[in-house]
């Protein structure tokens, strides 16, 4: 695209032709920035000024600081995308006012998602999903592209080789997951919920119980002062005396806290309830308490010394994320979904 500026300076008319950056343009930029080459130096290389370089770099790189040594990478075709976003966008009028900037920012800093502000709250802000992410990358909001959940995060991959494994005794066959019921797998009955721990740094054996329901996705989390049976054991009864009623099953992992024989059938007796445990090295047959755990996590990172943690921040923490609307409930949020569902019971 080029620009034709025409403009009279003491009598004398002059025109000058402007073109913008081009795709391939900038897929080289990325490739000397990726060779070590300063801004001087690929200006010289594309015979483009060197504050054409810079202002290219400044505009299309999330939180750009030239004396920072961990920038975000400059990525040519990302750059591309948003020089068309902008120039599509000149003349249109922003949604984005000051009441909406306090909401999407509020619940940004809350750890919700842009899609789950955009659905969550779709009758107050009328917004789409990209439109935040835009307003995010325009720097429109007091808010950082990589403080998103996930940003930058890179998957582990899986092993897939062969895992030496124990031979399950009787009791653990007896309580397979295998004998889960199909009403419960798929998620069509209500009351069924998965158990893991989450543990404090090696300093302190404080963790956390924590419980998940799988049908409304319902978080729960008990401090308990060590990763043993006994302390479960005081932990199922608070989880138990809270949701009476609401449970039909639990179940967990080969962690030595929840394989006690005794502590089994003792839940299944007194609670009336049936426990399951997951295959050994399959943490995906739990993934849904998996995956909360990792969101409480945000709050409370690996390092985190549960023994100084209170019940008050624990609890709100858990409440957050159950406030937080889910895609797969509709845009409803987990406390609404369950008390809706428990209410139905009685």
């Amino acid at each position: 695209m080029i620009i034709i500026l025409v403009f009279i300076l003491k009598g004398n008319l002059f025109i000058m032709a402007f073109q913008h950056l081009s795709f391939e343009e900038r897929i080289k930029i990325e490739d000397y920035l990726e060779q070590g080459l300063n801004q001087s130096q690929i200006a010289l290389k594309l015979g483009r000024n060197r504050s054409t370089i810079s202002r290219e770099i400044k505009r299309n790189v999330p939180d750009y600081n030239p004396l920072s040594i961990a920038n975000v990478r400059y990525l040519g075709s990302s750059a591309n995308n948003v020089a068309n976003l902008r120039r599509s966008n000149i003349g249109l009028t922003t949604k984005l006012n000051k009441n909406r900037k306090i909401i999407v920012e509020e619940h940004l800093k809350r750890k919700w998602s842009p899609e789950q502000i955009a659905n969550g709250l779709k009758r107050t802000l009328k917004v789409s999903t990209n439109t935040i992410y835009n307003w995010i990358y325009e720097r429109k909001l007091d808010f950082r592209i990589k403080d998103l959940r996930l940003r930058g995060r890179r998957y582990k991959k899986h092993y897939k080789g062969r895992l030496l494994r124990k031979e399950e005794s009787k009791m653990m066959k007896a309580h397979s997951i295998e004998k889960r019921p199909v009403r419960a797998n798929n998620r069509r009955e209500f009351g069924h919920w998965e158990v893991d721990t989450v543990l404090s740094s090696r300093s302190s054996n404080h963790c956390l119980a924590t419980f998940v329901e799988r049908k409304t996705r319902l978080y729960y989390a008990i401090k308990i002062k060590s990763r043993s049976a006994e302390q479960f054991a005081v932990a199922m009864d608070t989880f138990m005396s809270k949701f009476t009623g609401s449970v039909k099953s639990i179940t967990c992992d080969h962690g030595s806290e929840f394989i006690s024989g005794l502590l089994i059938s003792q839940f299944e007796a007194e609670y009336g309830i049936n426990v399951y445990f997951a295959h050994p090295y399959s943490p995906h047959e739990r993934g849904c308490n998996e995956y909360h755990n990792h969101l409480l996590r945000e709050y409370f990172p690996k390092k985190t010394n549960f023994k100084n943690v209170t019940a008050k921040k624990i609890l709100y923490a858990i409440n957050e994320i159950n406030e937080r609307p889910r895609k797969t409930l509709k845009w409803k949020n987990a406390n609404f979904k369950f008390n809706q569902l428990a209410e139905n019971l009685y």
